[in-house]
């Protein structure tokens, strides 16, 4: 009798076993099913040749390598992984000098020159506020918040792309947290804090002051088609330390015209940058754009002395054409000039693009 029993017992926890192993099983399935379909890949690839730059060799070059992972956690949470397999990494070394000459005493990997580009969670805290948590792109700058993909030129505007004092002001990345939406349905806000104004991407901070970076863009219902407002940031901490950033913006938008001007100044220590553009875009197919722009970039409002600190002006007409959803070619004619020094001489650059996003 005790084995019967003891039998039946374990018959009763096989069989309970097999259906607790087939729920585990079909709710694995069902997580599993659910990540698949919200995982998501995107990428862009862009290559182009440029000519004609007397402050570069021509040539061509891998501009942008894009991939983007992202997917759900839960109805609230997002992640996404962003690459930009283009970046080569560079060293930051450290001499002494000994005698009459520079020995390399350390060496070190700048922590900007990675790959890794955004490493973020969102958060949505309701349907009119996002959270952002890790390394992001900063809200400075309307154009530094275009997709590559989409700007009209080959290259963005000089205050974003030359960064050979300090940073750019735009399209740059950092790490710390940032809260984005839209308050009475016309005002856009981007707000965050962050270890610094773009120089912290992918480092641990060296200081304990902190940036506070923000912009705002004001989409009257009335006019739907235009937009304005402004970015700016201040980082606080001694003089070589201190970083501030103040800049306003203004774009015309729909199917046919793009109107759209910035301007942007910066204070980093005792250094003052100051830039601004005005670009018009014309589609007047739904394949072919063309594009006009002038573009003006003081290094350093202190000094012209060099091309390290010498006010820049660019002239760009160009022309894109869609070959396909995916695929863009596109041809820009750019007249660089320095006004107020006589090297480097003033050139004409010849730049064609190839581009592809999925």
């Amino acid at each position: 009798m005790k084995f019967r029993r003891r039998a039946r017992v374990f018959g009763a926890l096989v069989a309970a076993s097999f259906v607790c192993a087939r729920r585990a099983a079909a709710q694995d399935s069902t997580v599993a099913a659910r990540l698949a379909l919200t995982f998501q890949l995107h990428g862009f690839l862009q290559i182009y040749y440029r000519d004609g730059d007397p402050t570069v060799k021509d040539g061509f070059r891998l501009r942008k390598a894009d991939l983007k992972f992202s997917g759900d956690l839960s109805p609230r949470l997002r992640w996404r992984i962003t690459f930009d397999a283009s970046k080569q990494l560079t060293l930051t070394k450290t001499v002494t000098a000994i005698d009459d000459s520079l020995a390399l005493t350390d060496a070190a990997i700048d922590q900007r020159s990675r790959m890794v580009q955004d490493a973020a969670l969102t958060y949505a805290i309701d349907k009119t506020m996002l959270l952002d948590i890790g390394q992001q792109i900063i809200p400075l700058s309307l154009e530094g918040t275009i997709p590559t993909a989409q700007v009209e030129t080959i290259e963005r505007t000089m205050f974003i792309v030359e960064r050979s004092r300090a940073t750019g002001l735009g399209d740059i990345r950092d790490i710390g947290v940032s809260a984005n939406g839209r308050a009475l349905g016309a005002v856009e806000y981007h707000i965050g804090v962050f270890n610094e104004t773009g120089e912290g991407a992918g480092t641990v901070d060296l200081n304990q002051q902190k940036a506070v970076m923000g912009r705002i863009a004001i989409h009257p219902s009335v006019l739907p088609s235009i937009q304005f407002g402004g970015s700016g940031g201040f980082e606080g901490g001694p003089l070589k330390q201190r970083r501030e950033r103040a800049g306003g913006e203004f774009q015309y938008r729909d199917t046919r015209l793009t109107l759209r001007t910035e301007a942007m100044g910066a204070r980093d220590g005792n250094l003052r940058r100051f830039g601004w553009y005005g670009l018009g875009a014309l589609r007047p197919t739904t394949h072919l754009q063309l594009v006009a722009r002038f573009d003006s970039w003081d290094r350093d409002l202190g000094q012209e002395l060099s091309l390290f600190d010498a006010t820049e002006n660019q002239a760009t007409v160009g022309a894109s054409y869609l070959l396909d959803a995916s695929t863009k070619v596109a041809f820009n004619v750019i007249r660089q000039t320095f006004p107020h020094v006589a090297n480097p001489r003033a050139g004409t650059i010849l730049m064609a693009a190839f581009q592809a996003v999925w």
